[in-house]
């Protein structure tokens, strides 16, 4: 008998083992539990266990018996060149990156229009600095709107367009209004920003 049949019947006979030891151990336990059963039913449990052992150690050793599966051969296959023409490497074909232009487009949610030029919302939390109005105020007055922080903030939240004044120095006209400390303000199309009040700059959606 090979290897392998070997090692099968040692499972079988294991199984039986194994069987067999799990009704011995029932019926010694069930003995064991009846008065004056623990006679019998001690002797027929700790055979049980025997058994159990035994067919458990049989299947063991099966298993490290149990031959591996062995990998068929891998064999090259030979590369015939046709007669009179030698074998010419291909160069590696060369991997071009192409570098994609970033787009600095910028999609504008609304303007802020003045007689000589136009400031465009593109952010949910478009800040407005002293710099940004430089070329639409007059130098002389540049001075007046906030440098270090925003002068105002626009905010679209919801569907609807918000300023706020940022506690700028001189404040921020709303329609004349003074909004300074007073939170967000909601916007409309056609709205007077004027800051710090050196300017009247005109409020407009994109879709407006």
């Amino acid at each position: 008998m090979g290897e392998r049949g070997t090692t099968a019947a040692s499972i079988v006979v294991a199984v039986i083992l194994i069987i067999f030891a799990l009704i011995g151990i029932f019926f010694g336990l069930m003995l064991s539990g009846i008065p004056g059963g623990g006679i019998i039913g001690l002797p027929i449990l700790f055979i049980g266990l025997i058994m159990l052992a035994a067919g458990g150690l049989l299947i063991h050793n099966a298993q490290r018996r149990a031959p591996m599966p062995r990998e068929a051969p891998h064999y090259a296959q030979p590369v015939t060149e046709p007669s009179g023409t030698a074998a010419i490497p291909s160069a590696p074909s060369p991997t071009r990156v192409v570098a994609q232009p970033v787009s600095t487009t910028r999609v504008a949610l609304a303007y802020l229009e003045a007689p000589n030029g136009r400031l465009i919302v593109s952010s949910t939390d478009q800040p407005f600095y002293r710099s940004d109005f430089a070329g639409i105020v007059p130098a002389g007055l540049l001075d007046t709107i906030s440098q270090s922080k925003p002068q105002f903030i626009i905010r679209f939240r919801g569907g609807r367009f918000y300023i706020e004044d940022s506690s700028s120095t001189n404040g921020t006209l709303l329609n004349g209004r003074q909004i300074r400390g007073m939170g967000m303000q909601e916007l409309k199309d056609g709205d007077v920003i004027s800051p710090a009040g050196v300017i009247n700059l005109v409020f407009r959606t994109a879709s407006g």
